[in-house]
């Protein structure tokens, strides 16, 4: 008699949205930014009520990310040790959690925002 081999094809599909959820939650831990810099919404968001997570793009080729960030940072920040930080940061938490590789983290530091204007 031969012997039955049972074979299954695993497939794991993580959202994007999952991924930049990820993103910002460990960006928000970060001294220095104080948040995502924001975009406008698509009309596609808005029709199915879809959660805007700002300036992040994602991008996926046979599972190897690439993100590009936009941030604003507080006005105390040092800009580019921020920036590693949160590349460091950033590519850490994703390939920890979905085991990913990422490839490479762009920052982009869209404007900085005083003290004053983070509490109102």
């Amino acid at each position: 008699m031969s012997d039955m081999v049972k074979t299954f094809d695993k497939s794991l599909h993580i959202s994007q949205d999952v991924i930049a959820r990820i993103i910002t939650n460990t960006v928000s831990e970060i001294d220095g930014v104080s948040r995502i810099a924001p975009v406008m919404k698509t009309p596609r968001q808005i029709w199915l009520k879809q959660e805007n997570f700002g300036n992040i793009r994602i991008g996926l080729v046979d599972d190897v990310l690439s993100v590009t960030i936009g941030l604003i940072l507080t006005g105390s920040a040092k800009a580019v040790q921020t920036a590693e930080e949160v590349q460091e940061k950033v590519k850490s938490a994703v390939q920890n959690m979905l085991g990913l590789t990422v490839a490479k983290v762009n920052v982009n530091v869209c404007g900085i925002e005083s003290d004053a204007e983070k509490l109102s």
